[in-house]
């Protein structure tokens, strides 16, 4: 004999077995499973790892672009005493009215040599940056007035502007 409670019972009871199918197959179907949540973590650390290496690359390119440019101030003014003949003393950063020194460089000037080349005419020795200790880039002079820029072997030619390239 079927009475209202029996029926309400077996309604009940299918309505909680059709509630529980859903749930269990909303909570399969929906979200990320823990090895899809770690391999797009280790992918985003690969690829953080790579932009940062390039990144300070770039920065490392940058400051000796900075240094290089630096290093032009002292070519017009260092022809133009060669040109009125100055003396051996006027060449010096601040015969050349350079500065000494800037935020990476430490400036030393040599007086030109007469009939040849002048190797390491203005150098900026490296400072203030802990990957190129005790390291120089230097301008050379040479007899047909052009400059030549040469870095020491501890530098990376990859850091280097295009015309102090080997």
């Amino acid at each position: 004999m079927f009475g209202f409670f029996h029926i309400c019972k077996l309604f009940t009871n299918y309505e909680y077995t059709i509630n529980m199918r859903s749930t269990l197959n909303l909570k399969s179907d929906s979200g990320f499973t823990l090895i899809e949540a770690v391999i797009v973590i280790a992918i985003i650390g690969i690829l953080a790892a790579i932009a940062t290496v390039n990144y300070q690359r770039q920065i490392r390119q940058a400051q000796f672009i900075a240094i290089y440019k630096e290093m032009n101030y002292f070519r017009l003014p260092y022809q133009t005493l060669v040109d009125d003949g100055a003396g051996v003393t006027d060449f010096s950063p601040s015969g050349l009215n350079i500065p000494e020194k800037t935020r990476h460089c430490q400036f030393t000037v040599k007086p030109p040599i007469s009939g040849s080349d002048t190797t390491d005419a203005v150098v900026c020795h490296i400072k203030n940056l802990p990957y190129l200790q005790n390291q120089s880039l230097s301008l050379t002079f040479t007899v047909n007035g052009n400059w030549e820029c040469k870095a020491s072997s501890g530098i990376s030619v990859s850091y280097l502007p295009q015309a102090c390239r080997p």
